[in-house]
């Protein structure tokens, strides 16, 4: 059988077997029969298929991501809508832009124009993707606009906004909020063109309480916030957060601040802030010698966070600072502090807050300053060339700081407990001191006090480790060199002790013990080359025991108006005990020496021979042991 094309019907040549009589005959033939009409029929559809005005819909065509009746429409809408105008001079305008991207038609370019964005920006929230800024800088038309834009869209749904590189100059506050990830790419430079904060997680009006503000923020990236200090010399802050429960803030850099802070965090809970690069500070009136790379607030008044409300006096805790550094920058010098709280209301604590693996340069003031915090961590830090090192202390009784809620003085100081500083690294102080720790002289004590395994090297003016005013401490394997006063000093301090300290090259005592300390413990410590006393206990205090420490070279500013010694016990002192203590050399005036209004003084087995310019043991006290044990 052939065929030849659709316009023939289908002929099928017959040559059947002509046996009469066959049943296989007359099946074969109506087989045959039935191909040779189906055949036939199929040729008559297809002319007709082809014939036909009508054979399929356009819309049943797909044409790539459209159908064919999309882009029939499409081309059809724009051929109709095309206006040329022309009058032999120019074209007036092509309305074919009015067209949208669905075929619809709008009265205006501008309508298309909204049409087309908006149907985007729901595509964008259908899909929740990251967005590059670049489009709403665009869209927009500066890079102000176009970021608050952006960052306004997680008031609808979760957002990841990326800064790609460039420089950009934010003229206004932008708001950030909540569930909001935004990342400032490597080359990405956001400049401060205005006096006020950069980045703050809320508007004006907002009057949230507690945590519950805009929380859940992200801020990563190897980005810029550029505070233009050296230019715009009016205080001001960079980032901004208050009655937030979690913030990140992460790889990023904050430069050259006039006067406010680096990152200002009050009122806030579960904050990170990790591999920050804090750099340049300045204060041009005077007045903001005090002010902080990062300052750890609470929500106490519009002084301390002026960007919105309430003022509850929420906290911030659950603190994390690590792997930062905070420096001079190639314009501005160093912060006056890299983190501090300074204000406190009665009754609110700032909680679990933790400094670990940072390294500090060039501050003005104490690198760390924390005013009534509890749970702190502060460790495995460096600071260099600081003026002063860590203080962690109570406010004065008579500051606004110990008012209640409503603004009444209570004549009180709350306590705190459990603070930990912890195997850091202290390198030039310049004013003050390396370690301080102190409660409020008559009013409250800081209790559970730890101070180990940091190393101390240069503190020009001040005391090593200074403890005053605390209850539970331990002082241990610390090496402090080149100390400009004491070692370590103990005031008004109870139940604790100092043990396996090394200290050489003190200029004053190499640890003082003063002011009715009680039950405290010197033990297993090496002083060398101390100026006044080795060990100097003075002030109606009770029950020091010095057990194994190891002096040698003390009281090498000795003079006849102004002796010291290798132990000295001061009038006062009473029920306490120098033992298995070693004295060498001859600067001092007696290697051990207890004063005549001391009382109840045990000592022996102490190695003194020989020691001491006129004397190795004076015994003035009142119940004074005098035998041979003492001098051997």
């Amino acid at each position: 059988m052939e065929l030849k094309g659709v316009n023939i019907l289908v002929r099928l040549k017959k040559d059947y077997d002509t046996t009469r009589n066959s049943v296989y005959e007359s099946q074969l033939r109506g087989d045959m029969q039935t191909v040779e009409n189906e055949l036939n029929k199929n040729a008559t559809e297809l002319r007709s298929h082809k014939d036909s005005k009508k054979a399929h819909l356009s819309s049943q065509i797909m044409h790539g991501l459209f159908t064919v009746a999309n882009r029939i429409d499409n081309m059809w809408a724009r051929l109709t809508n095309l206006v040329l105008n022309h009058d032999g001079k120019d074209v007036k305008e092509v309305v074919d832009i009015r067209v949208a991207r669905d075929a619809s038609i709008h009265p205006t370019a501008k309508d298309r124009l909204d049409y087309d964005f908006q149907i985007l920006e729901q595509e964008i929230e259908d899909a929740a993707v990251s967005l590059n800024l670049k489009r709403f800088i665009k869209k927009y038309g500066s890079f102000t606009a176009g970021f608050k834009a952006a960052l306004s869209l997680a008031k609808l749904y979760p957002v990841h906004i990326v800064v790609p590189p460039g420089q950009y100059k934010l003229m206004e506050t932008a708001s950030i909020y909540k569930n909001t990830h935004l990342t400032l790419q490597a080359g990405a430079v956001i400049k401060r063109g205005f006096v006020g904060s950069m980045l703050v997680n809320g508007d004006k009006e907002d009057q949230t309480k507690g945590y519950d503000g805009h929380g859940n923020i992200l801020i990563d990236g190897q980005g810029v916030f550029d505070s233009a200090g050296g230019e715009i010399k009016e205080q001001c802050s960079v980032i901004g957060f208050a009655h937030a429960d979690g913030i990140v803030i992460k790889g990023i850099s904050i430069r050259d601040v006039c006067g406010g802070h680096g990152i200002d965090c009050a009122g806030n809970k579960n904050v990170l802030i990790d591999d920050v690069k804090f750099s340049g500070y300045a204060d041009y009136k005077g007045d903001r010698w005090f002010s902080a790379a990062i300052q750890l607030d609470l929500m106490r008044s519009s002084e301390n966070f002026g960007a919105f409300g309430s003022y509850d006096n929420t906290p911030s805790e659950n603190i994390i600072v690590q792997r930062c550094h905070f420096s001079k920058s190639d314009k501005l010098g160093g912060y006056a502090r890299a983190m501090d709280s300074h204000t406190s209301t009665d009754g609110f604590w700032y909680k679990n807050i933790k400094f670990l693996f940072n390294v500090v340069e060039d501050t003005s003031e104490y690198a760390i300053s924390g005013n009534k915090w509890e749970d702190v961590l502060i460790e495995g830090n460096t600071f260099l060339n600081c003026a002063s090192g860590v203080r962690l202390l109570l406010p004065a009784v008579t500051s606004k700081y110990t008012q209640d809620k409503n603004g009444n003085p209570t004549n009180r100081v709350n306590k705190v407990k459990r603070h930990i500083v912890s195997k850091n690294t202290f390198i030039n102080i310049k004013d003050r001191h390396a370690v301080q720790v102190y409660g409020r002289k008559g009013y409250q004590t800081i209790e559970d006090v730890k101070i180990n395994g940091n190393f101390i090297d240069g503190v020009k003016v001040k005391h090593a480790i200074h403890l005053s005013d605390v209850v539970g401490f331990t002082v241990s394997d610390n090496e402090f060199n080149n100390v400009g006063h004491h070692g370590v000093l103990l005031t008004r301090c109870k139940n604790g002790q100092v043990d396996l300290s090394i200290g050489k090259n003190i200029e004053g005592n190499g640890i003082r013990v003063e002011f009715g300390c009680e039950n405290v413990s010197i033990n297993r410590t090496r002083l060398d080359e101390v100026g006044y006393s080795g060990i100097s206990v003075s002030g109606d205090s009770k029950n020091i025991d010095v057990d194994g420490a190891n002096i040698n070279n003390a009281g090498k500013r000795t003079s006849s108006s102004n002796p010291y010694y290798g132990v000295i016990f001061m009038d006062g002192v009473e029920d306490s005990s120098v033992k298995f203590v070693t004295v060498k050399g001859k600067k001092c005036r007696y290697a051990m020496y207890l004063t005549s209004k001391c009382s109840r003084i045990q000592h022996f087995g102490n190695r003194l021979k020989g020691a001491g310019a006129e004397g190795s043991l004076k015994d003035n006290s009142v119940d004074p042991i005098k035998t041979i044990e003492n001098v051997t």
